[in-house]
């Protein structure tokens, strides 16, 4: 059992999650930073534009960009978020 309690703590889980197969993993620091960009590039177009979205139009514009964000790096790693490559289709979701 000692292995078992090795590999849980590797990966930060309980060694139970590894048995149950019930693991969830917590995000990492680059998904905290890269979803804190994320959300002030969609509250910049928001102030520029003088929206004044509803929290549900807010929620769903900072989940999709950064489901795309997510694809983008999964695709290549090293990049960086750019907020310029998201502009169009966050200034598309709030223009009225």
């Amino acid at each position: 059992m000692e292995r078992l309690e090795m590999l849980a703590a590797l990966y930060e889980v309980s060694a139970s999650a590894l048995v149950e197969g019930s693991i969830v993993t917590k995000p990492s620091t680059i998904d905290i930073d890269r979803l804190k960009l994320v959300v002030e590039a969609v509250q910049q177009v928001v102030n520029d534009l003088q929206a004044q979205p509803s929290p549900e139009k807010m929620a769903l514009a900072v989940s999709e960009l950064y489901r795309l964000e997510i694809t983008h790096i999964v695709n290549d790693a090293s990049a960086e978020f750019d907020p310029a490559r998201h502009i169009g289709i966050i200034d598309a979701m709030f223009r009225t």
